[in-house]
């Protein structure tokens, strides 16, 4: 899988498990991040902008986040981000 931001369902929030996913929680930060291992994130409050290939994606709530292996992009919190996440795979 590759790199994506997107809104989701209710639905999919369901399916997914989202309410299991563990907690995470930070205020201003900025800094580059070379992912790991494969992480979905979904932010619950808050916002985070990632950039990915110079392209600035700007996640906020209700987004759901897939960030694969090796991936390298630019976090920037402006104020708060609180978000639940999973590693590895989205399901």
């Amino acid at each position: 899988m590759m790199f994506f931001v997107k809104n989701i369902s209710s639905q999919e929030y369901q399916d997914l498990g989202i309410a299991l996913w563990e907690p995470w929680e930070n205020t201003t930060h900025k800094g580059t991040w070379e992912v790991e291992e494969t992480e979905s994130f979904y932010v619950l409050d808050g916002e985070v902008h990632i950039t990915v290939d110079e392209v600035t994606h700007i996640v906020t709530k209700n987004m759901l986040v897939f960030l694969p292996k090796g991936l390298v992009c630019v976090w920037y919190i402006p104020n708060y981000l609180k978000k639940v996440y999973k590693l590895g795979a989205a399901n």
